[in-house]
C-alpha cells in the first residue's frame, strides 16, 4: 500500500510541472503576439520618417494616414488582448510606446501638415519637418528603452528563455 502515496506524489509533481509549463507556453504566446504587433509599428516609423523627409505634402499626408491607422489598430488590438493573467507590465509599456506615437502624430505632425499649402515644402517647412522628425526619433528612444525593459522583465518572470531550448 505504500506504492499509492508514492504514485500519487509522482502524479502530483507531473501535473504541477505540466501546469507550470503550460503557463510558460501561454506567457510566451502572449509575449510573442504583443511583441510582433508593437514591432510592426516601430518598423513602420522608419517608413513614416522617409515620407516626412521627402518634403512632399501628398506623400507625407498619405503616409501619416496609414501610420496613424496602424497605431490605432495596434492600440485597439493590445487593449482587446488584455493583459497576461493579472500581469499588466508588458501591456502597459506597449501602450505607453504606442501612445507616444499617437500623441506625436496628433500634436506635432497633424498641425504641421495643415500649414503646408503647396505640394512641396518651403525652406521653412522643410526645416520644421526635419526638426519634428528629429525630435520624434530622439524621444522615441526613451520609450523603446522602457518597452525593452518591460519585455525583458516579462521574459525573465515567466522564464521564456527555457522554452527556447
Amino acid at each position: 500500500m505504500k506504492v499509492k502515496p508514492v504514485l500519487f506524489s509522482a502524479l502530483a509533481v507531473a501535473l504541477l510541472f505540466s501546469a507550470c509549463n503550460q503557463k510558460a507556453k501561454n506567457a510566451k504566446a502572449y509575449h510573442d503576439n504583443l511583441l510582433h504587433s508593437v514591432q510592426v509599428v516601430i518598423d513602420s516609423s522608419l517608413e513614416y520618417g522617409d515620407a516626412v523627409q521627402s518634403h512632399e505634402k501628398d506623400r507625407m499626408f498619405k503616409s501619416q494616414q496609414q501610420y496613424s491607422s496602424l497605431v490605432d489598430r495596434t492600440i485597439a488590438k493590445i487593449n482587446a488582448d488584455g493583459s497576461f493573467e493579472d500581469d499588466t507590465l508588458l501591456k502597459h509599456y506597449s501602450l505607453e510606446l504606442l501612445g507616444f506615437y499617437r500623441t506625436t502624430l496628433d500634436s506635432d505632425f497633424t498641425p504641421f501638415l495643415k500649414t503646408v499649402s503647396d505640394s512641396a515644402f518651403t525652406e521653412q517647412q522643410t526645416f520644421a519637418a526635419d526638426s519634428l522628425y528629429a525630435h520624434l526619433t530622439m524621444t522615441e528612444n526613451n520609450y523603446w528603452e522602457r518597452f525593452d525593459w518591460a519585455e525583458k522583465q516579462f521574459s525573465k518572470k515567466y522564464e521564456l528563455s527555457k522554452l527556447e531550448k
